[in-house]
């Protein structure tokens, strides 16, 4: 799916509970979400002692988002489909204590952060919506 720049302004302008709806309903749809990474590696963004696994619905977010870090940081932006989450990623994150960041538009808003167990709870009821 080709995002119009509209929406994508759309999106990146709403509050971190609207955009957490619109990420739910779009990875049920899709079957994947997006993540950072870096040389075959997870990426996170530490927030004070919060550590977060920040996902986005569509490509074109995190490339949004890497392009407005001040850091430098070089990252890739990933595509992970919902059973290689379920299957390797969720117990990965419970174990290291990450929380996931929702859609972040920038290092001033970083989503809404979630539990991982919480996210996988909705994004469930999400998909029993779609079958």
């Amino acid at each position: 799916m080709k995002l119009t720049d509209k929406e994508i302004s759309s999106m990146l302008a709403q509050s971190p509970e609207v955009r957490y709806s619109y990420l739910l309903k779009r990875i049920a749809d899709s079957g994947c979400l997006w993540y950072l990474s870096s040389d075959d590696s997870y990426m996170y963004i530490q927030d004070g002692d919060i550590r977060l696994f920040p996902v986005w619905p569509f490509k074109e977010y995190p490339e949004r988002f890497v392009s407005s870090m001040s850091n430098g940081h070089k990252c890739n932006c990933s595509k992970l489909n919902l059973e290689e989450f379920s299957d390797k990623l969720i117990d990965y994150l419970c174990e290291t204590g990450m929380s996931i960041g929702v859609f972040p538009v920038a290092e001033s808003d970083y989503g809404k952060i979630i539990s991982v167990n919480t996210f996988a709870e909705d994004l469930s009821v999400e998909l029993e919506n779609y079958q």
